[in-house]
């Protein structure tokens, strides 16, 4: 089960470099990576009180349907965020100027539940891992490392996939991909399979993902060049 776990943590961590990489400036980015790094600081207290394999061997049916709600929550909201921003970005008319600022910014910067429940559960993994170290030197260098990583991460976004329209399209495959993988889980929930020992079961959510990723990125770049020899005709 901790397989699936990563894969939900990481829709929510790429969905949150994408969301920065929107920002235009540098210092921008850089402060939204030290707030993010901030957060993880001020709630590192409350991490050290859980225990990674007490949390993964205490999932039971209920909180497997529950976290896929909230991804269905999230990638639904989010299908709907990037279709507006892409929307938007072609100029069809939205209704109301200071509507269509406010829904521009929400779909642009829109990051969800789980971006949160990722950066809580990603910590519970690092002070897991990192146990030998004291609280307060794994504290600090994982601030540091998310400070690093997400400053150079939006950055790599910005210069791989210098077109927005690209960046939206991979955001709404992200957001797909969450739908996805809550079908996937409520369905292996609902099947009573909840053991985290069960390690042939996670293969599929790992090639669902990964598939519906190539697929997507593939049809992006064909639309993307599509569209670009319609302008220059």
């Amino acid at each position: 089960m901790e397989a699936v776990l990563d894969i939900a943590a990481g829709t929510g961590i790429v969905l949150l470099l994408l969301a920065t990489a929107f920002i235009e400036r540098f210092w921008g980015r850089l402060l939204t990576a030290a707030l993010v790094a901030a957060l993880a600081y001020a709630v590192y207290p409350i991490v050290l009180r859980q225990s990674l394999p007490a949390f993964l061997g205490g999932l039971d049916g209920t909180d497997i349907q529950t976290l896929a709600a909230v991804l269905a929550f999230d990638g639904v909201l989010g299908c709907g965020g990037a279709t507006l921003l892409l929307r938007v970005r072609h100029a069809q008319p939205l209704h109301g100027v200071r509507w269509k600022r406010w829904l521009r910014r929400l779909a642009a910067y829109h990051v969800g539940v789980v971006a949160v429940l990722a950066l809580f559960y990603l910590e519970m993994k690092v002070f897991d891992a990192a146990s030998e170290w004291s609280f307060e030197t794994t504290a600090m260098v994982l601030c540091l490392a998310i400070v690093a990583a997400g400053t150079a991460g939006s950055e790599a976004i910005r210069r791989l996939l210098p077109d927005v329209d690209l960046r939206v399209e991979l955001r709404l495959l992200v957001h797909v991909g969450q739908v996805m993988l809550a079908a996937g889980l409520t369905a292996y929930a609902l099947q009573g399979g909840v053991d985290s020992s069960a390690t042939a079961l996670e293969a599929g959510p790992h090639a669902v993902v990964a598939a519906a990723a190539v697929l997507g990125m593939l049809v992006g770049y064909w639309s993307h060049r599509r569209r670009l020899r319609r302008l220059a005709g």
